[in-house]
């Protein structure tokens, strides 16, 4: 069911979309049919006349109600997202994860938020599972402005999207971007296997440094590798892409999620037998021609306890 659906969903998301966009204008066009037909009846056309006003001033309402809410509200209205995981740590293990943030130089209000986030949390492990920084930004200060306030006991790592490295390393030498790399990390008397994937190359090496770590934590930029990461004994794979669709539809989700998996692993929480599997929907909005909005689709930042449970 999910191969049929995964080859499909993005025409279903889009008729759902248009037959959900043109739907408020639907009463005013039913009315401005009575309207034309009433025009002959010096008795029936005034009152279709008021009818169809109603119906223009509902629809225009709702229009505009939806394009300013998708435009101007949800993309500032970010969310802090917990989630309580298994594992071996006493004390708990905190991670913060952080994807697509898409920096501007303009420093938008997200952005500001997420830092106060980040002193307030005090995680002991930051991940930021690519697109950092909007493909036309390559202003090292602006992006060195907020990079540089982000950091933790435990370091800071990344995995790649479509970044420029380069630039990332000059701006935030605080990052540290793991391409096809497994680092040791230690916590609560545990070690942790800690990589970043990318898509070209060999993952073998990448999977057996991690073999004999007490919990294993997997960074790629889409949920393309979510299973493959999981067979190989990943814990936990964190990942973003999606931004959740940006824009949802009620009981249906995202449109479109510009991933190999479809549907499968659009936004939030997963499961593989014990594995976790997460997709961020992101801080930040795609690039320009893609419309600057979020609909149902609030950013996140998404804040892991892991360990501590009884």
């Amino acid at each position: 069911m999910f191969v049929m659906l995964d080859a499909h969903y993005e025409t279903i998301g889009f008729v759902l979309f248009a037959i959900a966009f043109v739907a408020p204008a639907f009463p005013a066009l039913c009315m401005l049919g009575r309207w034309l037909r009433a025009r002959r009846d010096p008795e029936r056309s005034p009152a279709a006349a008021r009818l169809l006003l109603l119906a223009v001033a509902f629809g225009g309402t709702t229009y505009l109600a939806a394009f300013a809410w998708g435009g101007l509200v949800e993309p500032n209205w970010p969310e802090l997202h917990r989630e309580a995981v298994k594992g071996p740590f006493v004390p708990p293990l905190r991670v913060l994860h952080l994807s697509d943030l898409h920096l501007q130089q303009d420093f938008p209000a997200r952005e500001q938020w997420m830092l106060h986030q980040v002193e307030a949390l005090k995680p002991d492990l930051i991940v930021i599972t690519g697109d950092i920084h909007q493909l036309d930004n390559f202003d090292v200060p602006s992006l060195g402005k907020v990079l540089s306030q982000i950091n933790a006991p435990l370091g800071v790592f990344g995995c790649v999207g479509f970044d420029n490295v380069r630039i990332l390393r000059e701006a935030a030498p605080n990052i540290r971007m793991l391409e096809n790399e497994t680092v040791t990390l230690h916590h609560g008397g545990k070690t942790i296997a800690l990589a970043g994937l990318s898509r070209a190359g060999s993952r073998d090496h990448v999977y057996a440094a991690m073999k004999d770590a007490d919990y294993r934590i997997v960074l790629h930029h889409t949920p393309d590798l979510a299973e493959e990461a999981a067979r190989h004994g990943a814990d936990m794979y964190l990942c973003g892409h999606t931004h959740g669709g940006q824009v949802r539809l009620p009981l249906w989700g995202a449109i479109i999620t510009l991933a190999e998996t479809g549907k499968r692993f659009e936004a939030g929480r997963y499961q593989i037998g014990s594995k976790t599997i997460y997709t961020n929907r992101g801080l930040g909005l795609e690039p320009r021609p893609a419309p600057q909005v979020r609909f149902l689709c609030r950013p996140e930042i998404c804040l892991f306890t892991v360990g501590g449970q009884k």
